[in-house]
């Protein structure tokens, strides 16, 4: 068994903690907790959060035991592991998208909570169709895909003949796009 130190590559630490030596993963959990909740934080604004979700990412990694594939290395796993935490994150925390043919005929928007309720739906949904139609073609493709018609990115890849690399690179430019028009 090689020996751990804080210089150890993140693969030999990985093949370490694979071997059932905890103190390997505790030298990820070091090398890595502080920069991923810096770069959560900046992403959500909120350190608490930030570092829930650090948290929750480790937490899987640690119950897989090590046994992970990561062929282009661990540093980018765990970075797309914490990204799309912060995906889901922000996934949840959005109302559903109803779309306008799931509303039974004659239907109008739910019960208005509020007499300025349905102008501000009204004005929010106008910025959305707007934001939306701003996309270029593909983008708008992909984004219909995913957000109303409910289908994966390996779904959306595969209906529209791309790789699942860039259905996540047009939805990351999508929804900064679509946000910064909702604002």
């Amino acid at each position: 068994m090689k020996a751990i130190n804080h210089n150890s590559s993140d693969e030999d630490l990985l093949l370490q903690w694979q071997q059932g030596d905890v103190v390997a993963f505790d030298l990820i959990f070091k090398r890595y907790f502080i920069p991923l909740c810096k770069y959560a934080q900046n992403n959500l604004k909120q350190a608490m959060l930030a570092e829930e979700l650090v948290m929750d990412v480790l937490l899987r990694i640690w119950k897989t035991g090590g046994n992970i594939h990561c062929p282009a290395g661990f540093r980018p796993y765990i970075l797309r592991a914490l990204k799309n935490a912060i995906l889901n994150h922000f996934r949840g925390s959005m109302p559903p998208v109803i779309s306008l043919e799931e509303l039974p005929a004659g239907e109008e928007m739910p019960a208005a909570t509020s007499p300025d309720h349905k102008l501000f739906y009204d004005e929010a949904r106008e910025r959305y169709l707007a934001a939306i139609a701003s996309l270029s073609d593909k983008k708008r493709e992909v984004f219909v895909l995913s957000r109303e018609e409910s289908l994966t990115y390996k779904e959306i890849a595969r209906h529209l003949n791309i790789s699942v690399n860039t259905v996540e690179n047009y939805m990351s430019a999508s929804l900064s796009q679509v946000k910064e028009k909702m604002k």
